[in-house]
């Protein structure tokens, strides 16, 4: 886990990207292996919570709350490192299996009547989502202000100042293309809930 923190941020993102989704692939199967009885025979089922307030109002519902997942991830990478895990990778590693969980058990507030529609609504708008955490994460794993080598920290091998970590160009395109990806995904699904 060490290398991932030296590589450059584009093959970082990259690693980091593969990681996850294959973590939260793996997580899916295991679920559906374990579940597969909430596949079968669905009954459809309306959103009760869905569009209250309209367009907008769901639209930044969705993007906040995907908002807070990054400033989750950011925020615990950029505040602390013990060795290389930080809070930031746990709540990565929180988040795929969680959702590859809940999507392997069709445990959504609507379930899917099919795992090819649940499947093809991850690469409309899950894909989107799942993807700018792992980028957010990638880019903001190596700019820890407080560094220890163990856990709990005995003391801080390595402090920095917000200063000392600033991102790079590179860096700085992999964050703007996070947060598009959240934008679409946003946009995408407000349209699919109120379509």
């Amino acid at each position: 886990m060490a290398g991932i923190l030296n590589l450059g941020a584009v093959k970082r993102s990259v690693v980091v990207l593969l990681g996850f989704q294959v973590l939260l692939w793996l997580v899916f199967g295991i679920s559906y292996m374990l579940n597969r009885g909430s596949w079968v025979e669905v009954a459809a089922v309306e959103a009760s919570t869905a569009a209250v307030g309209g367009w907008w109002s769901t639209f930044f519902f969705i993007l906040l709350s995907n908002s807070f997942i990054c400033v989750l991830l950011a925020g615990g990478n950029i505040l602390v490192r013990f060795g290389s895990i930080t809070p930031g990778l746990l709540v990565l590693l929180l988040q795929a299996v969680t959702i590859g969980w809940m999507a392997g058990s069709n445990g959504f507030e609507v379930p899917f009547l099919s795992v090819g529609a649940a499947n093809l609504q991850f690469l409309k708008i899950g894909l989107w989502e799942t993807s700018a955490y792992a980028l957010i994460c990638a880019v903001t794993l190596p700019k820890s202000l407080l560094v220890a080598d163990t856990f709990p920290a005995k003391q801080w091998s390595e402090t920095r100042r917000l200063r000392d970590i600033a991102l790079s160009p590179a860096e700085t395109g992999i964050v703007v293309l996070g947060c598009l990806m959240l934008i679409a995904a946003a946009l995408i699904e407000t349209n699919a809930i109120l379509g």
